[in-house]
């Protein structure tokens, strides 16, 4: 359905931006608009508005979930993962670290994060193989090969919208404007 079939809804459309591909370019436009795109798709989608239901391209606005092709909403272009509990971050701490001195000294005082790889992101269902690197037992040289220990997590992902200038701080008060999404992951730490 264009936007040109449906009178009083263009201005949701402006620039093609709902045409495109993923929603990058809907993050990008702030918090008002995606307030009109949620309202406007609510209505076409309520039982009292006829401009969807009654129209003769219904069927393409809709795909069975169970033959529906997921992909990654956004190009991911980078981000930042945190350490959100003390036990993720004491065993993290083992790792690299050992028992004695698993905690950094600061952990408990600031949000300790990292930069992440973005190219590593994928879908659900997609085959993962174990990571692999340099193992040493004891005494003996290093070996290459899978990794002998991995870290799962369920770990929450937010999409940030238009962001802000670079050293300018974000209030907590206007987080809204720039969290446009959330969703949730597994990451695989080896």
């Amino acid at each position: 359905m264009s936007s040109g079939e449906l009178k009083g809804h263009e201005n949701i459309y402006g620039g093609d931006v709902v045409a495109q591909k993923g929603l990058g370019a809907i993050a990008e436009r702030g918090h008002l608009f995606w307030a009109e795109l949620r309202n406007t798709i609510s209505r076409l989608l309520s039982a009292e508005e006829g401009a969807l239901r009654d129209h003769s391209s219904r069927k393409n606005a809709f795909v069975n979930r169970l033959t529906a092709q997921m992909h990654l909403p956004f190009k991911i272009g980078d981000y930042t993962d945190f350490y959100s509990s003390r036990e993720h971050a004491t065993n993290v701490g083992i790792m690299f670290r050992g028992k004695e001195n698993a905690l950094m000294p600061n952990y408990l005082h600031l949000p300790v994060g990292y930069h992440g790889r973005a190219s590593s992101i994928v879908l659900s269902g997609t085959p993962v193989r174990r990571p692999c690197g340099q193992l040493q037992a004891g005494d003996n040289p290093p070996t290459f090969g899978p990794s002998a220990q991995l870290d799962f997590e369920l770990e929450m992902g937010f999409f940030v919208g238009p962001g802000n200038k670079l050293g300018e701080p974000i209030r907590m008060e206007d987080a809204y404007k720039h969290i446009f999404g959330m969703v949730l992951l597994n990451d695989w730490s080896g």
